[in-house]
């Protein structure tokens, strides 16, 4: 799939490049719960997280409605994964996180104020 880079390159603005294209970026999970854990922005779609074990980041909740987020970990072990405040991934509990195995990959997407669809690869 094209990047958004590689659609700011032949010309088009960011906002456009961000609506036609796909962004990724490199995060380091930290913390251990949802409140110090680093937060995703809201620019990229797809986060190459590093994480240690315990650690973890947070979705944003600036994220609008049905925008998949991808998240895989590229670590040697597994990292966390929150939804916004309050929020809650597959109807668990508010704030609850879901486990991304090392050299895995998650996909995650809003479909309300607070509830957001996750689905772990295998």
């Amino acid at each position: 799939m094209t990047s958004s880079t590689d659609m700011m390159g032949l010309g088009f603005g960011w906002p456009q490049a961000q609506a036609l294209g796909m962004s990724s970026i490199a995060i380091t999970a930290a913390g251990t719960t949802t409140t110090d854990a680093t937060v995703c922005d809201a620019q990229n779609d797809f986060f190459i997280m590093t994480a240690t074990g315990s650690d973890g980041i947070r979705l944003n909740s600036a994220v609008p409605l049905l925008t998949p987020i991808f998240v895989t970990n590229t670590a040697g072990s597994a990292g966390k994964v929150y939804p916004p405040t309050s929020g809650t991934f597959n109807g668990l509990s508010a704030n609850a996180s879901i486990t991304v195995g090392a050299n895995k990959s998650a996909f995650f997407i809003r479909y309300s104020s607070t509830g957001w669809l996750s689905n772990l690869s295998a």
